[in-house]
């Protein structure tokens, strides 16, 4: 039977991140837990190459409301977006992506070099107040829809049970299986650095620490992590 997360930090730093020694200074140790493996799992994922990154793909799906993708500071990296090209019978187009100089411009039937129709739809990016914005043309309807297809990150939780809780989860969806183990070794790092602030000897939990930022660095590395070099969790 595999281990849960919570279980599994514990057996590498001796972090208790079901959250049965909370007690001891008033804060919740699971939530930590929760909190690190997310954080951990988001900066794995932007280290990944692109072949294993294509493994935390997920969909967002833009109809006539609204008819772009608002706020992208709240997904990950965009992979490509498609386009329906009819009511029916039609089939997924890739849209092209444009400068968002020239995103307007591919509503000008004049321009041959810009110009986007149902069999060659384009995308482009652009920003408005604080949120940024993926607007496609021609602009999607309920029957052709558009679909942001998108990295996904994954958001561990403490307690309430399910595949991400932190006391029962022992698997992560839409993740490479191989780099599953360094969001647990993230988690262990933070969570030993966490112990050190309570320990007048640092030398207690120095050589661990070491260790496993060491096991981190390496693990990115046999994964072709960009950044490994310099991949230590921070």
């Amino acid at each position: 039977m595999a281990l849960n997360f919570a279980a599994q930090i514990h057996a590498l730093s001796g972090f208790n991140a079901d959250g049965t020694d909370d007690t001891e200074t008033g804060d919740d140790f699971d939530e930590f837990a929760a909190q690190w493996m997310t954080d951990g799992a988001k900066e794995i994922i932007n280290m990944l190459p692109q072949k294993l990154k294509e493994k935390c793909m997920t969909e967002t799906t833009i109809t006539n409301s609204p008819s772009y993708l608002s706020d992208l500071d709240g997904i990950g990296e965009i992979l490509h977006v498609t386009r329906l090209s009819a009511d029916s019978g039609g089939y997924r187009v890739p849209c092209r992506e444009v400068a968002s100089m020239y995103g307007e411009m591919t509503g000008d039937s004049t321009n041959i070099m810009y110009h986007a129709s149902a069999t060659d739809p384009a995308y482009w990016i652009t920003s408005s107040s604080d949120a940024v914005i993926l607007n496609v043309n021609p602009t999607p309807t309920a029957n052709q829809t558009g679909i942001v297809y998108h990295v996904g990150y994954p958001t561990f939780t403490a307690g309430g049970g399910g595949a991400l809780d932190v006391e029962t989860g022992t698997s992560i969806a839409n993740f490479p299986d191989e780099a599953e183990y360094l969001v647990v070794l993230y988690a262990a790092i933070k969570a030993t650095e966490y112990m050190m602030l309570f320990e007048e000897d640092q030398e207690v939990y120095g050589p661990q620490l070491t260790t496993l930022k060491q096991d981190y660095q390496q693990g990115l590395a046999s994964i072709g992590g960009r950044g490994a070099q310099k991949g230590e969790a921070r």
